[in-house]
């Protein structure tokens, strides 16, 4: 990996492609929980989110919380809540947070960024992200079990959604989900969400606050 032009970076988002650990992959087929499935890339059109009611409220019970933006920077106090936070999945369990990022995640491909959210003085949650010249792509979300209440992972990706607004951008990608129920189903509940059809071609969906774990969702 070497660093990116941030139009260069942008044309990879709109091609379907993620960053993890300086590395930019797609891949349209994998396996959850034993099951073969599609993934489905997503992106926001920011001219066309605004703010459900749900999201109107994960902000307001999140207000006591303080957030701080700088270069990604992997601290023992990450390395830790890493850790914890990995314990919530049951499959496919990650291990380490150097899986996902390295020590110069901070400029590759392009600017790095992480948001630390903090009650008081302790780390509730972390995010990541990197800054294209029109699009911000979310790489990932860690935060402290037993705070499942706050949904720090919608409360995270607004605040990202919220810079890119504010910075002028007019794309945001949360990354990806699949046809089957997830962890990772959070991401479908945001209006102006747009799918990937792996022909280079992006479409509008409706937002999807809630999916039966028991069935799968097909695009």
């Amino acid at each position: 990996m070497q660093s990116l032009h941030t139009m260069v970076f942008d044309r990879f988002c709109e091609d379907g492609w993620c960053y993890w650990a300086d590395m930019l992959f797609r891949r349209n087929y994998w396996e959850w929980r034993d099951q073969p499935c599609r993934v489905i890339i997503l992106r926001i059109d920011l001219k066309k989110f605004s703010l459900s009611k749900s999201q109107r409220k994960c902000l307001r019970r999140n207000e006591d919380l303080t957030v701080q933006r700088r270069a990604i920077h992997i601290t023992p106090t990450h390395e830790g809540l890493f850790a914890r936070h990995a314990q919530r999945f049951a499959h496919n369990r990650p291990m380490s947070i150097y899986g996902f990022f390295s020590f110069f995640s901070s400029i590759m491909p392009c600017l790095g960024m992480q948001f630390d959210t903090y009650q008081g003085s302790q780390l509730l949650a972390t995010s990541y992200f990197h800054v294209g010249r029109k699009s911000v792509a979310g790489n990932y979300c860690i935060y402290e079990p037993g705070q499942e209440g706050r949904s720090l992972g919608t409360f995270t990706m607004l605040k990202e959604i919220e810079f890119a607004i504010e910075s002028g951008r007019q794309y945001y990608y949360p990354g990806f989900v699949y046809d089957l129920p997830s962890e990772f189903d959070y991401k479908l509940n945001f209006n102006g969400l747009e799918y990937f059809d792996w022909w280079g071609n992006w479409y509008p969906i409706e937002r999807l606050p809630v999916r039966d774990w028991r069935g799968a969702w097909t695009i």
